[in-house]
């Protein structure tokens, strides 16, 4: 009899234990789950934050060109840029066009809300109210995040900035 209650208080600790041991691998989980997600949000508001200064700074002088490099949150395949005023734009389909390119941003984007887009797509809307993206064409830009990050040209055109893609080294 000593036996057999003895066996069975060692399968009610081994029931204990395991039970202790999935909520602390759930608990852990969704610690580090929670980290990861604030950490993108992190990513989020530096890449916006430097966007907003870089273009801050550079639309006043006018003809400058810099260099800017972006961090984007590392789920981020694209960065996508669409000019902030159509009238900026002076191809004649170049809304029709993104409309039928990026039909998802073409919506955003004829509201108002933002133009400047992640893929996959972010939470936090990002509006850029002086940019110019490809003038003379598609009105604007997607660039490749390539580990994590996007290197743009920015050129001041006075209450402005022209955005484009920062040539590859050995393209140039």
């Amino acid at each position: 009899m000593n036996n057999r209650a003895q066996m069975i208080g060692q399968v009610f600790i081994f029931v204990i234990a395991g039970l202790v041991f999935v909520l602390i691998l759930g608990y852990g989980y969704k610690a580090i789950m929670g980290l990861m997600e604030k950490g993108e949000k992190v990513q989020l508001i530096d890449f916006r934050n430097k966007l907003d200064s870089s273009i801050n700074i550079i639309k006043r002088d006018y003809g400058s060109v810099q260099r800017v490099d972006l961090i984007v949150p590392s789920n981020t395949d694209e960065v996508c840029f669409a000019t902030s005023d159509k009238n900026d734009v002076r191809s004649g389909e170049w809304e029709k066009n993104f409309q039928e390119e990026r039909p998802l941003f073409y919506g955003a984007w004829v509201t108002g809300t933002e133009n400047v887009f992640f893929v996959p797509k972010q939470s936090t809307p990002i509006p850029e109210k002086d940019i110019v993206v490809d003038p003379e064409g598609k009105g604007y830009l997607c660039v490749n995040a390539a580990g994590g990050r996007i290197s743009l040209r920015m050129e001041g055109i006075g209450s402005k900035v022209l955005i484009t893609e920062w040539p590859v080294q050995g393209a140039e």
